[in-house]
């Protein structure tokens, strides 16, 4: 099973190769790394790894955050799948068939961008406040589960479930183009979405809300 590791790590030469080594000890293999940001004499990375399961995950985390200099600051289980390209086959799936382009995004966008399900919602004029849920992904709970009280913008904002104590780790908002769509993607336990995530899903926004504007 895939797995996501985020950590902290000096940004400097050598540090990478302690991690990767450390991984590999305790059998677990990598699939890819991500640098997510690299400022202030450190650098944060994802790191994509084989995982057996959640036992053999832990392990993973503790070896990393054995070593000096090196923090663990969330884990993801299971991952979502590294192609390279799984933002760029959702945007064809999409513009394919553009009369269920919409559908086939809030279907298609948890899987691609590691998320537990999603939603489609419609902000009034002033795109201020949501007005409406127009649809959600197959995993979702139900669209009284989305709460926001955010005004519309690409942003990863606080969503607590009715009856729920603590927020979703990590819950995205996208524009859908100019609006007043909006997707939302919901990450119940685990990540909440990095800067560079949102960029990432921020433009598939961006491009499905120009193409379908006249649909």
């Amino acid at each position: 099973m895939l797995a996501r590791v985020r950590f902290s790590i000096p940004d400097r030469p050598g540090t990478l190769g302690r991690v990767t080594s450390a991984i590999g000890s305790v059998g677990a293999d990598i699939a890819e790394i991500d640098v997510l940001e690299s400022e202030s004499g450190r650098a944060l990375d994802d790191v994509f790894v084989r995982v057996r399961d959640v036992a053999h995950l832990e392990r993973v985390a503790a070896q990393l955050d054995g070593l000096q200099g090196v923090s663990v600051t969330g884990l993801q289980y299971p991952a979502p799948p590294v192609t390279g390209h799984a933002d760029l086959e959702l945007i064809d799936q999409v513009l394919s068939r553009p009369e269920r382009g919409l559908q086939t995004l809030v279907d298609g966008a948890p899987h691609c961008f590691g998320a537990d399900w999603a939603a489609l919602v419609e902000y009034g004029t002033d795109l201020a406040a949501v007005s409406s849920v127009l649809t959600v992904s197959s995993a979702s709970p139900g669209p009284e589960h989305v709460v926001l009280t955010s005004p519309l913008r690409l942003a990863s904002v606080r969503m607590t479930a009715p009856g729920a104590a603590e927020p979703n780790s990590g819950t995205a908002l996208v524009p859908i183009g100019t609006g007043p769509l909006g997707l939302v993607l919901v990450r119940s336990s685990g990540l909440d979405f990095h800067r560079s995530e949102l960029w990432r899903v921020g433009q598939v926004g961006q491009i499905v809300g120009t193409v379908l504007a006249p649909v």
